[in-house]
């Protein structure tokens, strides 16, 4: 059995990629056709998404392949003839992909991926590339709103004990640093992709200790450059003026006190009467941090108070994104040998032809962005860039730290009302005049073939 499922994630698809494939196969049906990875619409309150996921979505599609074992299940399975199976042996992505780059923020029903290649291999993408690309994205959006409520203060992840298995707390740490957190419980996320790695201490620690004096005593014994002691297990000012004993020691031995941690109650009141004690006592330098069930909308609100906090560890609603369970981003077909393709549902309306995305700034800042046809000419930046020609790489993988600076700039640059915790307006994407034009003359195209086929069911 493969067990590196990092390394070939072919067979995380849905059945019906492979039903539909098998079908495209058996009728010869394999021309060239595009499909656009968009989101549909933004979550209460959200100005923008921070596209994430984007270089791993990249892997996935040029590494995509069928080992002997899937074959063997496939088999077992009784649905695909041999024909098909063989054809499976050599599959292969050999088309172009353009994408937005990883830390873009975008509006909904922005592409950030555009594939195109041969019908059956780009249909079988769809799968993979909407797994990767919408929980990375949602978590890294969801890490941006906490991070932009919380600033100046700092945010640390500390999802990973409340993250839905180990692969969301991967991508989930990952995708919070990309959008500005600073650092991560997440040990092995630490050591994969080069996150800083920051802790404090359990209240187990120090009920551990006959007294809280004695435990933050042995904390500093062992960690003496600028340890995090956590006040309050029992009663937080004591514990306070417990932190201030030990950290007053510490000074006497050439060392300082980094950070006490709050973890319950007032955290307003209680971060301000303990900063009185730290200053009071000489120790304006020690640091404030707060954790306890925290998102955006608390944040925002204890600063408002005028909380004396230095920084944040969130854990549940950062690695979940709650109350967002899940982002509907899609993948659909936008042009084949045919021309463009619509899809006309209500409410999921789709954006017809081979597009790109410009974006336009005023006066330093963004404006909007623009959906255009790839034919027209739009004064802008474009962000889709190709990333993936003849089924290869045309650029090496970004490191995180690239990514991470990338995107923080990109957000500053974002309109103000748009970084609200509590907006009511999203980012702006405005669609071409020929977007608009193609679809109306395709709605019309639709209306007429309904009406010939009304016309002919009533004839029989």
């Amino acid at each position: 059995m493969r067990t590196n499922t990092e390394q070939n994630r072919t067979m995380l698809t849905d059945l019906y990629q492979l039903t539909m494939n098998a079908t495209y196969f058996d009728n010869g049906k394999n021309d060239q056709a595009t499909f656009d990875l968009f989101i549909r619409k933004l979550p209460k309150d959200w100005g923008f998404f921070i596209a994430n996921g984007i270089e791993d979505a990249i892997d996935s599609a040029t590494n995509i392949r069928f080992e002997e074992e899937d074959i063997s299940y496939l088999r077992e399975q009784g649905l695909f003839d041999k024909k098909y199976l063989d054809y499976l042996r050599d599959f292969r992505f050999t088309g172009e992909i353009y994408a937005v780059k990883e830390g873009t923020p975008v509006s909904s029903n922005t592409p950030l991926l555009r594939v195109t290649g041969p019908r059956m291999e780009a249909q079988l993408l769809e799968t993979i590339l909407l797994n990767t690309i919408n929980f990375q994205t949602m978590i890294a959006t969801k890490a941006n709103r906490i991070v932009n409520a919380a600033s100046p203060a700092s945010v640390v992840d500390f999802g990973l004990r409340r993250a839905q298995g180990s692969e969301a707390a991967m991508k989930g740490a990952r995708a919070a640093f990309i959008a500005g957190a600073v650092a991560t419980s997440n040990v092995l996320a630490g050591k994969e992709y080069g996150i800083p790695i920051s802790g404090t201490q359990a209240h187990s620690f120090v009920m551990s200790f006959p007294t809280e004096l004695e435990s933050f005593r042995a904390y500093a014994k062992t960690f003496p450059n600028s340890p995090t002691f956590l006040i309050d297990t029992y009663d937080t000012i004591q514990g306070a003026r417990n932190a201030v004993i030990v950290g007053k020691e510490l000074e006497a031995r050439g060392k300082r006190l980094g950070a006490v941690r709050l973890d319950s109650g007032d955290l307003t009141e209680l971060s301000k009467q303990v900063r009185a004690i730290l200053n009071e006592n000489g120790l304006d330098y020690v640091k404030i941090f707060a954790s306890n069930d925290l998102n955006e909308y608390k944040v925002e609100r204890v600063k408002i108070e005028g909380a004396k906090i230095d920084g944040y560890g969130v854990g549940t609603e950062l690695i979940t994104a709650k109350p967002v369970a899940a982002i509907p981003g899609v993948y659909k077909l936008v042009e084949d040998e045919d021309g463009p393709k619509i899809k006309l549902s209500e409410d999921k309306r789709s954006y017809p032809g081979k597009k790109q995305v410009y974006r336009i700034e005023k006066d330093g800042q963004f404006n909007n962005d623009v959906l255009a046809l790839e034919s027209e000419h739009i004064n802008g930046t474009p962000l889709l860039e190709k990333v993936v020609e003849n089924g290869e790489r045309v650029s090496p993988r970004r490191d995180i730290r690239e990514i991470r600076a990338y995107c923080l700039e990109q957000v500053a640059k974002m309109p103000n009302y748009t970084k609200l915790v509590e907006g009511t307006l999203s980012y702006d994407l405005r669609i071409s005049e020929g977007i608009e034009e193609l679809i109306i003359q395709l709605a019309r195209k639709h209306s007429s073939e309904k009406s010939q086929t009304l016309k002919g069911s009533e004839t029989e």
